[in-house]
């Protein structure tokens, strides 16, 4: 097939895409130091930055710090530009609606959180992520309006590849909706167009990617995250990657009714509290803490029951790594000590346990790793990084 002359090479776009993910995982450099670094030629890569320059990719960094600099003029520094562009992630549960934007760097430059009843219906709770989404790019806080590069929102729920919600015990009315579509209806109700990806994953997956990304598993590649709250869940992490499986339900062990995690939480609400500070869960965990028997009889049964479950997962997938997320993950040690110990009779090989520090926003900023993995793709990916 012949190349119209406007076409860039499959060797040019080689190139580009070399020269600009030095840029974003080297910081800024000099022609020399993009040179170096991807053993290209000083001509190319001279070629290749007014290239990406033009683009937009890439601009002019301000000079290095004058007392690491050789005597006399200065050379041009370049570096990716990160402010080219948005990514956008969703949490969208029974409880809250949270939006998250961030620049091509993932730095987050804006989020909206709007509280919800988990009795809304489909169309209040979609009515929900509008107003979130809407709030959350109206405070971007990038000057003019960058293009949105890629959009994922996390749910609940057993969510097929096509974005599908195929079950979901959290939001019934939630099962049998596309959530992809609907979110890019979303999207184009309040004037944002996106040519990148708009997705729908499950939130338990989003999790544990924010995890291996800002939090206590960053560098890990096989992550179990376990979410302790109003419900618990579970995500998986093999390859550094959310695993699916085929139906889109791996991670779904709650619903074992053997394991009975159903009721897990509801226990902890039985308890009559020596104190009366903090919700009724942390309170069983600081009572427990201070040596009330009550209290920590049903926090070790708590964390019999989180610990069960794990066994399962891990005796399967051989994780490095648990991450407990959620609400109970306030509790710190006082949740991951009795889960180790449970472990520790439970599997041949125990997994680290660690409580999650990213709070309420691990969902929110898993959907915006993702977003950003769908951008890195898009830009260093040979058949697209000219486009």
């Amino acid at each position: 097939m012949r190349i119209r002359s406007g076409d860039p090479s499959v060797l040019r776009r080689l190139n580009l895409a070399a020269m600009l993910r030095a840029l974003y995982e080297g910081g800024p450099q000099t022609v020399t130091e993009i040179a170096t670094a991807t053993g290209l030629s000083r001509p190319t890569c001279e070629e290749g930055v007014s290239e990406l320059l033009v683009q937009g990719r890439i601009a002019e960094a301000p000079p290095s710090d004058p007392a690491n600099r050789a005597p006399g003029r200065p050379a041009k520094r370049y570096a990716f530009n990160a402010a080219a562009g948005r990514v956008l992630g969703v949490d969208i549960g029974a409880h809250k609606a949270l939006a998250i934007t961030a620049d091509l760097a993932g730095h987050v430059t804006s989020e909206h959180r709007v509280r919800l009843d988990p009795d809304l219906a489909l169309t209040d709770r979609l009515a929900a992520i509008r107003q979130a989404v809407q709030a959350c790019l109206a405070a971007d806080s990038a000057p003019g309006e960058p293009d949105l590069f890629a959009a994922v929102v996390g749910s609940p729920g057993v969510i097929d590849a096509e974005g599908r919600v195929v079950l979901c015990n959290a939001m019934p009315d939630w099962a049998g909706v596309n959530l992809s579509t609907e979110f890019a209806r979303v999207l184009e109700d309040v004037g944002v167009t996106t040519d990148g990806p708009v997705r729908a994953e499950n939130d338990m997956g989003m999790a544990a990617l924010a995890e291996q990304w800002r939090g206590v598993a960053k560098g890990v590649e096989a992550v179990v995250y376990i979410h302790a709250g109003h419900r618990l869940g579970a995500g998986v992490l093999i390859d550094g990657k959310p695993y699916r499986g085929h139906h889109g339900a791996a991670g779904e062990i709650g619903t074992l009714k053997l394991l009975d995690w159903e009721n897990s939480y509801r226990r902890l609400g039985r308890y009559t509290p020596a104190s009366t500070s903090g919700d009724f869960a942390m309170r069983v965990f600081t009572d427990a803490h201070n040596g009330i028997q009550a209290a920590a009889e049903l926090v070790d049964r708590f964390a019999f029951d989180l610990a069960t479950g794990v066994a399962a997962m891990a005796m399967t997938i051989d994780p490095a790594l648990v991450v407990v997320g959620g609400g109970i993950s306030r509790a710190g040690e006082a949740i991951t000590e009795p889960v180790r110990r449970h472990l520790a009779d439970l599997c041949l090989f125990p997994p680290r346990v660690e409580a999650s520090a990213l709070g309420e926003e691990s969902v929110a900023l898993g959907a915006v790793r993702a977003a950003l993995l769908h951008v890195e793709q898009r830009l260093f990916n040979p058949a697209s990084a000219a486009g």
